[in-house]
């Protein structure tokens, strides 16, 4: 009976040896590293974009995805109609669901087109988390979403760059994964990360994300409280502004009258 118990312990342990190293294995399949600089963007008062730079490595075989999202909001879209020759604001359209924020980037250009058929990332992923309210009427949901991006990215806030990741492989193994970000001049603060898909045969094998934080600083943030916590303060200091900017600029052209 002992040495039938010390079989079945001895196997165990076995099994359990097997296991952790099967696990071991697993973590060293996938080691990712992924790093973002800055973690903090500080917006003040000179703030006019700034790059964001990740890096990761990544095992021999893999390609990588890098994504940065900002948090879920919505966004107001008029809609616009043709009246008597003229175009003119029409109904209100109400989107919700999309980030913020998306740029993406990929170190293989097939990875983000999007003519595939399952994305896990890029604008047809985000096309089926989103939808449109409001003064739709019969506007397909694709034509409403081109509209959507088309407005997003020319403010900055939207865009998907196949291949704009580069890799390299390291001497002492494996690969570097590297990629820049730029950031819109205006950015909502707020928190946002940055997720590293790895890819090997078509599938995500891995995934890995980091925060990235955007605050206000000095004026910028000075405005921002005042605004939220001191609102009658607020309006009275901008009725103050645009009076005074009102009164430069009369004063600017009497001068510019005199002279001639």
């Amino acid at each position: 009976m002992r040495c039938i118990g010390f079989r079945k312990l001895k196997i165990g342990l076995m099994c359990a040896g097997f296991l952790v190293m099967a696990l071991w294995g697993e973590v060293r399949a996938a080691p990712s590293e992924l790093t973002v600089r800055p973690d903090v963007v500080r917006i003040g008062t000179w703030y006019d974009g700034a790059k964001l730079h990740v890096r990761a490595n990544i095992p021999l075989g893999c390609q990588a995805v890098l994504e940065l999202t900002g948090e879920r909001g919505q966004t107001r879209l008029m809609r616009k109609e043709k009246v008597w020759g003229m175009w003119k604001n029409g109904a209100e359209i109400l989107e919700r669901g999309a980030p913020v924020l998306y740029l993406a980037m990929s170190t293989d250009s097939k990875m983000l087109s999007r003519s595939n058929r399952a994305p896990s990332w890029g604008y047809d992923a985000i096309s089926k988390r989103i939808s449109f309210t409001g003064g739709v009427g019969n506007i397909a949901h694709r034509q409403l979403f081109d509209e959507f991006l088309r407005l997003k990215e020319n403010r900055g806030r939207y865009g998907i760059f196949p291949g704009g990741a580069s890799i390299q492989v390291l001497p002492e193994g494996g690969q570097q994964v590297e990629g820049v970000f730029k950031l819109p001049s205006r950015l909502p603060r707020g928190d946002y990360h940055v997720v590293l898909s790895m890819v090997k045969d078509g599938r995500v094998v891995s995934k890995e994300i980091q925060p990235l934080k955007v605050v206000l600083t000095g004026f910028p943030a000075a405005i921002f409280q005042l605004a939220h916590k001191h609102a009658l303060a607020y309006g009275i200091l901008a009725a103050g502004i645009a009076i005074l900017s009102g009164f430069l600029v009369g004063l600017i052209f009497q001068f510019i009258g005199k002279n001639e």
